[in-house]
């Protein structure tokens, strides 16, 4: 699917990111449970977890200069020893300032880790395969995201070096990024059909300019995407475990619920890439969102019959993993170059904002209106995002 000389970048950097997952999906909920043995309720969890997003807004408007100044190598490699220093950090910090501070630094570390990397991924196979390459990258950063809650309930029984430890796996990511052979992105820019230029000679309209404003108007379903699988990544890491401890689940059991849905996640994606490849990734995209509509509603039954619930959260996982990878794939069809980075970067601070804004909101009206409303706020997002995907243009993917 690659050509030879590419997949040293491929594995090294998908190597990395998805070692990344392993820590993103253990301090998540780890954050969760502990502030909640502290007695605090869902309100509190939310703002840290809106903390460690607004710090990845901040960051990601500075990816795209920073990568072009100082490669993505050196920028990748940084924003992991920082990521690991304020996780390992938390260890010995107790106020609630404290730790929002250090969560708003490590939420700065962790966006131009996701910016870089999918521009580069992205940047790697032609527009045929694409689906699938994406998937694999999507896929490895899942699996080991799975790992995470594992990670978390054997950390709770190491409640003293927990984020010690937490924080030592983001360095595990090092070696994968120092493999990856370093190159600035050239500049680069999208017509509305689809064809891309790169080191910036003009193909077709100037309107094409791939700003964030033309990535918005002409292809909106790439942001409303990345806006509802980062709700989706954080509200379930954060909020899914305290949703069946309210329904009587053992701790175990409800990290055991977010790890079914990473591995629906997982499991499922590079079969919706085949699919997207095959039929056409703008059709695929919205079967998608519309599915979403269909099982957000029905988890507060299903989660009362046991082997249907389980089936239920893999395949939650794995159509609302699809939406992101589908988005992934519409901007690398679109973009190359710095302008690739550029949409990388605004897909990455649709992230942070709608990962900001979903665990607030979702941590206000589960503390108002019991844990159940916690997939209200999902299914908002869904329906916003099967909208905009009525209004793409037709050659927007």
């Amino acid at each position: 699917m690659l050509e030879k000389h590419l997949w040293r970048d491929f594995v090294g950097v998908t190597s990395s990111v998805a070692v990344l997952g392993v820590g993103v999906g253990s301090t998540l909920p780890l954050t969760a449970l502990v502030l909640t043995a502290r007695g605090l309720g869902p309100e509190v969890v939310g703002w840290m977890t809106a903390a460690t997003a607004a710090g990845g807004v901040i960051s990601t408007l500075a990816s795209p200069a920073a990568t072009l100044r100082f490669g993505r190598r050196f920028v990748m490699l940084f924003c992991v020893a920082v990521a690991a220093a304020s996780v390992i950090s938390l260890q010995y910090v107790d106020s609630l300032w404290g730790w929002g501070t250090l969560r708003a630094v490590f939420g700065a570390s962790m966006a131009p880790l996701f910016v870089i990397g999918e521009a580069w991924i992205n940047s790697l196979p032609g527009d045929a395969v694409r689906g699938r390459v994406v998937a694999i990258y999507t896929t490895s950063f899942t699996l080991c995201q799975v790992l995470g809650p594992l990670l978390t309930d054997a950390l709770t029984n190491l409640p003293q070096h927990a984020f010690l430890i937490c924080g030592a796996v983001f360095l595990l990511g090092l070696p994968g990024i120092a493999l990856a052979r370093d190159a600035t992105p050239t500049a680069g820019t999208a017509t509305p059909n689809g064809t891309r230029a790169r080191n910036g000679a003009s193909v077709g309209d100037k309107d094409a300019a791939a700003s964030w404003w033309t990535i918005l108007r002409t292809a909106p379903t790439i942001v409303a995407g990345a806006a509802l699988f980062a709700a989706f990544d954080n509200i379930v890491l954060s909020f899914l475990p305290l949703f069946a401890l309210d329904r009587a689940f053992r701790p175990s059991g409800a990290l055991a619920a977010v790890v079914v849905v990473f591995i629906g996640d997982a499991t499922l994606q590079f079969a919706a890439g085949w699919l997207a490849d095959r039929f056409g990734h703008a059709r695929v995209h919205r079967l998608g969102g519309l599915a979403l509509c269909v099982l957000l509603p029905l988890m507060p039954w299903m989660i009362v019959v046991p082997g249907l619930w389980e089936l239920y959260l893999f395949l939650l996982g794995g159509v609302a993993g699809s939406v992101y990878t589908l988005s992934m794939v519409s901007s690398g069809e679109r973009f190359s170059g710095a302008a690739l980075l550029r949409a990388s970067g605004l897909i990455a601070l649709t992230w942070s904002l709608a990962s900001s804004v979903g665990a607030a909101a979702t941590g206000i009206v589960m503390q108002h209106f019991g844990s159940s409303a916690m997939t209200a706020v999902l299914f908002i997002m869904a329906i916003g995002f099967v909208l905009s995907s009525r209004t793409e243009r037709p050659a927007a993917i």
